[in-house]
């Protein structure tokens, strides 16, 4: 009875401090926050549910096995109790990382960290309270207890099987740290967990259409104007590409600005471009893009729209014609840029800009391009003068359109076409309706479809999914108000809604009218009808291959009514794609790729071309070790001051001296692995054997000075 008894009690006390654990959540996220920034998420009942489902069923058999080896009754002794602290441990690490890698629960980690707390505590208060005097010599009462228990906790680490309980409750420590500084980590997590939870049953497919080109992290994709056969690729390092369509295998770079997007992690990079409505036709603007990307630093960040002129003759003079329309700095957390550009059927230009965690522009006009769809005249013909600029901004080179709904507000940027969004990243303007489909990209919770008309406020941040929240609603709402036409609340892989196209063709009928989208973390696609009122549930289509920052990230309808998905794949290979959605009843051959893509997708060429080869190197290697490999790239003085080791140069005679066994190993295993400084990362958990045999031979191939 005395086991029965112990493991009855603990249990209760477990349940105790998930309850109480909800209760002070905002308290502990407070305080987490100060190590990791991790996200604000609620213990509503859902978060209550999921903490007990997973760490009840834990503690049930842990502390079962510690009542077996441990028979004494909980409270007999101040080392029983500390006992049973380490059982909990071990119980909680177990749990809460089964729930992080195996569920679709959202990870409730502030409510997990402090029902962890207070379960030990109320432990130890147990035995303060039910414990006796005679257990603690020299000790007496309450307070004696108690302090009997803490000093048993610790003392018990002198025991070598205390560490391994250690070790256990600490697994979700290090996860969640990895994750927030790790980009592989956290994809490799997202894309296990979508595996484990995912099983989407849809009647449509994709089928990769890049299939003789290799692509490295392609974010969109659009068909070029007046070339037949040919479509642009944006890559999200800074790179844009003209291919054909179908694949021929040709892929001509049209412009690189990778420095001066400088570092690209989390939702930075290169994001979104268009075409002038002049392009093509001759005369001014005939050979323009304009193109959406952030130049970030750790300690500074510029979101910029550039124009590009690519009727120029080579590579360098088109970069040389890079033109700032805008130019808006914004704190360096790299969240939240949004990042769409399209031309309009009007002839405008419209882009969408997050809310980069400028709290002090929220529901306002009068600050910063934040917030909103913006809508701009680039051929100055057709609006009046800018008329005032943001903060901390810079904005020329255009006009604004003399209907834009907020031109006429005192003190107003004339640029916004619609407001109270967060993060706007992939929108499309249906031509029939005139309404601009746009995917919001919600919070810990919600994640928003919104019908977007001019002049319409979208009411974040104080209203999300069609739920209040703790932002206080302004006492005069600008413009007018709408709620989402359709809302979903995050799980664990369905967290990052991508806006998608109102499908208008006659390939597919049955999507014809619908509004397609998606969920980048998830890789699902969905379809609703494109009608302004809320929406019933959306009809499932199918799923990407690769899930979380590897996943989908822009669909578009190209002129022969096909649809084609960019896939961004990983930072450190070429694995990108361009796939097409069609019925799974027709396969593959369905596609503009035809029976071709079978064979494609499901072999690999044993050899990475050099462009290949080169793009890896200059995306991984390039910012220790300088582009053209002379130890001299943007993080070489960083390293020199902060560590003191300088990156290898692979022209000189020291470096040429060394053999290819010793060089792989360096780059698979780490500098540690062969006497250098630790400062030089291992390599072999992101590449394949293949990639790291290609830039063994690369660097070795560098010239001798």
């Amino acid at each position: 009875m005395q086991r029965l008894g112990s493991i009855l009690t603990s249990l209760g006390i477990v349940a105790a401090a998930i309850l109480l654990g909800a209760s002070v959540s905002g308290v502990t996220h407070h305080l987490i926050r100060l190590a990791l920034p991790l996200p604000d998420v609620p213990a509503g009942r859902d978060e209550i549910m999921a903490a007990l489902g997973h760490l009840l069923p834990a503690a049930l058999i842990v502390f079962a096995g510690a009542a077996w080896a441990f028979p004494q009754a909980l409270f007999s002794s101040a080392e029983r109790v500390a006992r049973q602290v380490y059982a909990w441990g071990a119980a909680w690490g177990a749990g809460s990382l089964y729930l992080f890698l195996m569920t679709s629960d959202v990870f409730p980690h502030q409510l997990l960290v402090g029902a962890f707390v207070i379960a030990i505590v109320l432990l130890w208060l147990g035995y303060a309270l039910f414990g006796s005097d005679r257990d603690v010599p020299g000790r007496t009462g309450i307070g004696g207890r108690m302090l009997a228990a803490i000093g048993a906790t610790f003392r018990l680490l002198l025991k070598p099987l205390t560490w391994l309980a250690v070790l256990i409750t600490v697994l979700p420590l290090i996860a969640a740290v990895l994750y927030v500084v790790n980009q592989d980590f956290r994809d490799a997590v997202a894309e296990f967990r979508v595996r484990q939870n995912v099983s989407v049953e849809g009647d449509w497919m994709t089928v990769p259409i890049n299939t003789k080109t290799q692509l490295l992290q392609p974010i969109t994709v659009r068909m070029e104007p007046g070339r037949e056969g040919s479509m642009l690729v944006l890559e999200r390092a800074g790179r844009l590409y003209r291919m054909g369509y179908p694949d021929n295998g040709t892929k001509d770079l049209l412009i690189d600005f990778a420095k001066v997007v400088g570092e690209v992690n989390l939702e930075n990079g290169a994001l979104g471009f268009d075409f002038d409505p002049r392009y093509g036709k001759g005369g001014e603007g005939s050979g323009y893009v304009y193109v959406y990307y952030t130049s970030y630093t750790p300690e500074k960040q510029t979101n910029y729209l550039s124009r590009f002129d690519l009727s120029l003759p080579d590579a360098a003079a088109r970069l040389a014609s890079r033109y700032d329309l805008i130019a808006q700095q914004r704190p360096p957390s790299q969240y939240h840029n949004a990042g769409h550009v399209e031309l309009g059927p009007d002839g405008f230009l419209y882009l969408s800009m997050g809310e980069m965690g400028l709290e002090d522009s929220y529901q306002r006009i009068d600050k910063t391009l934040s917030g909103g769809i913006m809508r701009i005249d680039v051929t100055g013909k057709r609006g009046v003068p800018i008329p005032r600029q943001p903060d901390n901004g810079k904005t020329q080179g255009y006009t604004i359109p003399a209907d834009n709904p907020f031109l006429d507000v005192p003190d107003a940027l004339g640029e916004f076409y619609a407001i109270g969004l967060r993060n706007p990243f992939r929108f499309q303007i249906d031509k029939p309706t005139g309404l601009l489909w746009t995917g919001d990209v919600g919070s810990t919770t919600w994640e928003e479809v919104n019908a977007i008309e001019k002049g319409g406020n979208y009411q974040f941040p104080y209203d999300e999914g069609g739920h209040k929240t703790t932002w206080d609603k302004p006492a005069k709402v600008l413009g007018t108000e709408h709620g989402p036409i359709w809302t979903y609340q995050h799980t664990a892989y369905d967290r990052s809604v991508i806006g998608g196209i109102v499908y208008r063709g006659k390939r597919w009928p049955e999507l014809d009218g619908k509004y397609l989208f998606g969920d980048n973390y998830s890789g699902t696609f969905w379809a609703i009808p494109a009608q302004n009122r809320k929406s019933d549930k959306p009809l499932t289509l199918g799923q990407a291959d690769k899930y979380a920052q590897r996943g989908f990230t822009s669909l578009i309808q190209t002129p022969d009514d096909r649809i084609l998905i960019t896939i961004m794949g990983s930072s450190s290979a070429p694995n990108g794609e361009i796939v097409e959605l069609v019925p799974k009843a027709q396969g593959a051959a369905a596609s503009i790729a035809g029976a071709g893509a079978v064979a494609a997708a499901a072999t690999e060429s044993a050899t990475l071309s050099a462009a290949a080869v080169n793009e890896s190197y200059v995306t991984n290697c390039a910012r220790c070790h300088g582009e053209t490999g002379h130890g001299d790239g943007p993080d070489a003085a960083l390293l020199k001051e902060q560590l003191g080791v300088s990156p290898t140069n692979f022209h000189t005679p020291q470096f040429k001296a060394k053999d290819r066994a010793e060089i792989r190993k360096a780059i698979s295993e780490g500098g540690g692995a062969v006497g250098l400084s630790e400062a030089m990362p291992p390599w072999s958990s992101l590449f394949e054997d293949k990639e790291i045999d290609a830039l063994t031979d690369h660097v070795r191939a560098m010239p001798a000075e």
